[in-house]
């Protein structure tokens, strides 16, 4: 099965990998744990790495109607959610007081939202840092044709500078947490788009397979030096600063990238479940924030109630992608 934007054979194993890691977000955000786990983080640097490793073809060949493409992608939720929300959350409290999020919103408020990714799903100052990374790599690809994987590695250097020298976090901690957690987040993430495009600029993976079995152990290695020892941590940031998330991630991308499955059941099956990533993650909190309510499973953030949020997010994104068709509405679930 080949991939609708690519035209390239798709690789199960890297859609198992985004099961795996939207399904670690939603456990993260609705299942409580202790405060210690925080430094295995890794799905959302993992998610970025990978987006800008299949970005950086399309990149080299400055294939405008797959940035176009992408740019649909990623943009359509970014504007269609907040207006959905905005729109049916104030008509239900109105008419109920029993709304998505239990409080009206305000113009403001949607305004705030589109600008910086934060105030009626506070979810998207993710989306919003992958809408301005990957409208600065391209700018970037465009303005130093010959040059813009330097231009990136140089970026790379300038981001470590900024968040171990503290001047990130010093520089917006002055601002409200809205402006903080987007803005501040740029330095953090620039790392993880860089490694994510030298990776298969460097054709690193095909490289590594060559030694699979040696790369599994080193990668083993690693998170155990990382989970078990404090290796590269100490710096204060946003949410993920530092190299220890650039490792992580890479690590986690390049394991699950050595394999590719051949079963065609198991195929079959991953065709199912590994759907709707990105729809889930837009919409898991807004079931989270009205289940809360009701049941008190959900309340107590237990990890059945982490589970049972993903599910029924999974079957409100199968319903949507039905509901839409063919047309591009389809990114809001998919």
């Amino acid at each position: 099965m080949k991939d609708r934007y690519t035209n390239k054979k798709i690789n199960y194993s890297i859609q198992l990998l985004r099961l795996i890691l939207s399904l670690w977000v939603v456990i993260h955000h609705c299942y409580k744990y202790s405060y210690k786990y925080r430094k295995g983080l890794f799905p959302v640097p993992t998610f970025i790495i990978m987006s800008f490793y299949f970005y950086y073809n399309v990149l080299n060949k400055k294939d405008i109607f797959k940035i176009n493409q992408r740019f649909q992608r990623i943009l359509i939720p970014y504007i269609f959610w907040p207006i959905i929300l905005f729109i049916f959350n104030n008509i239900l409290f109105k008419l109920s007081r029993f709304s998505l999020y239990n409080k009206k919103f305000l113009l403001i408020d949607f305004i705030v939202q589109l600008i910086f990714g934060q105030k009626i799903n506070y979810l998207f100052y993710y989306q919003f840092n992958l809408i301005f990374l990957t409208l600065l790599f391209t700018i970037i690809s465009f303005l130093f044709n010959k040059s813009f994987n330097l231009i990136f590695q140089i970026l790379l250097i300038i981001s470590y500078i900024f968040q171990y020298s503290y001047l990130n976090i010093n520089f917006f901690e002055k601002y409200s947490n809205i402006i903080k957690i987007s803005l501040g987040h740029i330095s953090e993430f620039i790392p993880f788009a860089v490694m994510g495009v030298t990776l298969c600029h460097l054709d690193i993976i095909t490289k590594l397979k060559k030694f699979k079995g040696l790369t599994i152990i080193y990668i083993v290695i690693i998170f155990i030096l990382i989970l078990q020892f404090d290796i590269f941590t100490g710096i204060k940031g946003c949410y993920y600063p530092g190299v220890i998330y650039n490792i992580g991630g890479n690590c986690i991308f390049i394991l699950f990238s050595l394999f590719s499955f051949q079963n065609e059941k198991l195929i079959s099956l991953l065709k199912i479940i590994t759907k709707f990533t990105g729809g889930i993650y837009y919409n898991h909190w807004t079931f989270f924030s009205i289940l809360e309510r009701k049941f008190l499973f959900i309340r107590n953030k237990t990890f059945h109630g982490s589970i049972t949020i993903y599910l029924i997010s999974h079957i409100f994104c199968c319903l949507g992608n039905k509901l839409t068709f063919n047309t591009n509405l389809k990114f809001l679930f998919n």
